[in-house]
């Protein structure tokens, strides 16, 4: 798991907390590259799950039905149950679930499976900015590369 870089005390990512420890929306830069924000889950998020970053900064697990309502497009590193504070991640190189098969260096997609991307073409459901870098021979998680990730809207054939 990636450790923060930012001068900001007190940051795990690998934590959740009950009550709010850090503003809604605090980003942090991370040893890999990336950024994570702190945030609030609306539902329950699995370990490495794609979530659907939302406006105030709570997060559900991403869908092809929920897409749309993304802001952004993050990684829980950890779980975070309902109603709890946690980091996700919105760069560098996180661990993400895949369905079975999904393939490396291809463009990924939301599914109807909360919190997990394939690479099945999803009209409307491309999550921008992502791609695998080994192939997943089983529904597991797998180590991408992530460029700030987001639903791409009005892409011709996606």
């Amino acid at each position: 798991m990636p450790v923060s870089t930012s001068n900001l005390i007190g940051v795990a990512l690998g934590n959740t907390d009950t009550e709010a420890q850090f503003n809604l929306g605090t980003v942090v830069n991370l040893d890999d590259g990336g950024q994570a924000v702190y945030v609030k889950a609306a539902s329950t998020v699995a370990t490495y799950a794609a979530v659907s970053v939302l406006v105030d900064d709570t997060v559900v697990p991403l869908t092809t039905t929920n897409a749309a309502a993304s802001k952004a497009v993050g990684f829980a590193q950890a779980s975070i149950a309902s109603a709890y504070y946690g980091w996700v991640q919105l760069g560098g190189k996180p661990r993400v679930s895949v369905l079975v098969g999904c393939q490396p260096s291809v463009p990924l997609f939301t599914t109807s499976t909360a919190g997990s991307l394939d690479d099945a073409t999803v009209t409307g459901g491309l999550v921008a900015g992502l791609v695998a870098t080994t192939s997943a021979a089983s529904a597991s998680a797998v180590t991408c590369i992530a460029g700030y990730p987001h639903i791409a809207t009005g892409v011709v054939g996606f």
